[in-house]
């Protein structure tokens, strides 16, 4: 389509726990559909076992994070995204090299820190931290962000704060497929476009009834000079729909 330019957006891959599927899925897409952005939108590592406030008590504490790491490698090296946008779960190990008590941690954080800078430099992938100023990247119309805030009207929220008027964001972090009308002058739209991690395994929320909208998916679409357009693929019976 003349005058418009095409993107692919996905996030949320959680490291080890990875949907290969949808890893795959997502690969074939992006071959057909050709975009000239790909976008990932954070929560490419899990980093479970470096969370705030984490027991010895806890399974997590023990978690590999080895393999965490080169299945979040693995991930980017694949899709090769040309932006990517830190989640809260990638932050981890921004927080620890800051605020780790024992040396030993803050130095091997701030050498993985280096390792991610330098594997992204690679494949000539734009950097943005997790923050809610600093985090978000602009493509015309269309805003893109991990995300900020976890309840029911989050896509609402983000889109009242970050679309541009007449915009749009496309956002990950909630895990769930969602697209909204936001009250904006001059009016907005948000989309969540679900994860790519393997829902089952993500044993830290097996226990909160909000994993129940959780969905595997990605967000598709072009954008013009005034306008866009997003969709939302999603697996119905076990096929890919790509609208």
């Amino acid at each position: 389509m003349q005058g418009f330019e095409k993107f692919i957006c996905w996030g949320d891959t959680h490291g080890d726990l990875v949907s290969r599927d949808c890893l795959e899925a997502l690969e074939k897409h992006i071959e057909q559909f050709k975009p000239k952005y790909r976008i990932c939108l954070g929560d490419a590592f899990d980093f479970r076992s470096l969370r705030k406030g984490v027991s010895n008590q806890e399974t997590d504490a023990y978690d590999d994070l080895v393999s965490d790491w080169n299945c979040g490698m693995m991930m980017l090296h694949r899709l090769r995204p040309h932006i990517f946008l830190a989640g809260n779960h990638d932050h981890r190990l921004w927080r620890v090299a800051e605020e780790s008590a024992n040396g030993i941690v803050r130095e091997y954080a701030r050498d993985g820190i280096k390792r991610i800078e330098k594997e992204l430099r690679k494949i000539a992938c734009r950097f943005y931290p997790y923050h809610y100023q600093d985090g978000v990247h602009r493509i015309r119309k269309v805003s893109f962000l991990h995300g900020f805030t976890a309840n029911m009207a989050s896509v609402k929220q983000h889109a009242e704060i970050y679309a541009e008027p007449s915009g749009a964001v496309c956002m990950g972090h909630l895990h769930r497929i969602e697209a909204v009308n936001a009250i904006r002058h001059g009016g907005a739209k948000g989309y969540s476009g679900g994860c790519l991690c393997d829902i089952p395994r993500m044993g830290y929320a097996l226990h909160r009834t909000a994993t129940a909208r959780w969905e595997n998916g990605w967000l598709y679409g072009i954008i013009g000079k005034k306008s866009f357009k997003v969709w939302q693929s999603e697996r119905v019976e076990g096929i890919w729909v790509h609208p």
